[in-house]
């Protein structure tokens, strides 16, 4: 299967150009005219033909958000225009540009020629595609909306790419100050301060204790650096170690949306796939336990899957939704009362995706303040350090002249 790039002519007379994928140009020509569209030209897409020099030039990193993005709109496109799966996997593989992402597409589709379903084909991956687009794709399947599947999962991961975008354009200013802070810290505490405080103490004058802080960090700074850099070392590995488990992952998704600043953005964007991902099963007609159930899979945060599952069971106990999710504390007052009318009215569809417009616009307007938020901490911040610094320097020096004036 190759893609073949056409320039033609549709029914109104004007001239038409895409890609489109086929065994051969005859084929692709032969499409074309069941579409109306009378081709001038059809020829190959030029890409890099060959796996071998495939990985040769690309590696094997993983695809960036931008890649799936394109895969879903991809997807989308070509179910849409009923090419069947197989057909439409290898087609969007002949335009991708990552080793990793190539060849997964290629197992997907010899699995899909061995009688496997398109979501557990992706499941084999999951360093490519997530526990959500699984299970939404799994979701798609199992309604016969494979086509929304793909497009909501391209709204959501445009929309998330996008955000993920924003945030780490805000958090660029900040970060380079705190980098600059500690930079600046080091050299302070290894090559300036040790100096002023040999001064001091060939003068043996009583030192004030923010002095004596300083220069027991100082001290410890210069002698056991490396015991800071395994120490430092050793934390960020045994975090990223103890957030791969599962106990670990559940305290790590919890404690991610009780972070400073940010962590309300990244809860009000979870909730945001939760919504998204109940309302588009709940418009494919399956059972709402099934639902939470598959969501519970789809948000990719252990501790919200583990409230989606409490929603699940007290509902199983008979409770409505709107009471099950009050139970978990993670909804606010307003998002709650919306639930109640959706339930009431039986239009709980359209609601849950209300609520999911409702967090997407609140995690872009705290995007764009998250400057301006950020910014007074880090000014803080630099401030209560000078004045550590300045009262632990300054100070001796200021007693210093002080006394030497009265002689």
């Amino acid at each position: 299967m190759n893609i073949f790039v056409y320039k033609g002519r549709n029914r109104q007379g004007k001239t038409v150009t895409g890609e489109l994928p086929a065994n051969s140009a005859e084929e692709a020509a032969s499409q074309l005219l069941q579409r109306g569209i009378v081709p001038l030209t059809v020829k190959p897409q030029d890409r890099i033909v060959g796996l071998g020099r495939l990985e040769g030039l690309l590696g094997s990193s993983p695809p960036r958000p931008e890649h799936i993005v394109l895969l879903c709109r991809q997807m989308q496109t070509l179910v849409r225009s009923g090419v069947p799966i197989n057909r439409a996997i290898r087609g969007v593989q002949g335009g991708v540009n990552n080793k990793m992402l190539y060849s997964a597409l290629g197992q997907i589709s010899d699995g899909l020629e061995a009688g496997k379903d398109l979501s557990g084909c992706m499941a084999e991956h999951p360093k490519i595609f997530s526990r959500l687009f699984v299970n939404m794709v799994k979701v798609g399947e199992q309604t016969g909306r494979l086509e929304e599947a793909f497009g909501q999962l391209y709204r959501y991961l445009e929309l998330d790419y996008h955000t993920r975008k924003q945030i780490r354009s805000a958090m660029q200013y900040p970060l380079f100050l705190l980098a600059g802070m500690a930079i600046a810290m080091f050299v302070m505490t290894y090559y300036v301060l040790p100096n002023f405080f040999d001064f001091f103490a060939s003068l043996k004058m009583d030192l004030p204790w923010q002095t004596r802080v300083l220069m027991a960090v100082s001290h410890f700074v210069v002698d056991y650096w490396y015991l800071l850099l395994l120490g430092l070392t050793g934390t960020i590995w045994g975090f990223s170690a103890y957030i791969q488990t599962a106990d670990g992952d559940l305290w790590w998704g919890g404690v991610k949306f009780q972070l400073p600043v940010v962590g309300s953005i990244i809860k009000r964007g979870t909730l945001a796939r939760f919504a998204r991902s109940f309302a588009m099963g709940i418009r494919s007609g399956v059972p709402i336990l099934n639902v939470l159930e598959s969501v519970s899979q789809a948000v990719d945060n252990r501790y919200m899957a583990s409230r989606i599952r409490q929603i699940m069971w007290s509902i199983e106990r008979g409770d409505t939704l709107v009471q099950a999710a009050y139970a978990t504390s993670l909804f606010p007052p307003l998002v709650i009362q919306m639930i109640a009318v959706g339930e009431e009215t039986g239009a709980i569809e359209q609601t849950m995706s209300d609520v999911a417009l409702f967090y997407e616009q609140e995690v872009e307007y705290a995007v764009k303040t998250l400057s301006g938020v950020i910014e007074p901490i880090i000014t803080a911040m630099m401030g209560i350090m000078v004045m550590i610094l300045a009262m632990g320097v300054f100070v001796p020096l200021w007693d210093m002249i002080r006394g030497a004036s009265r002689l």
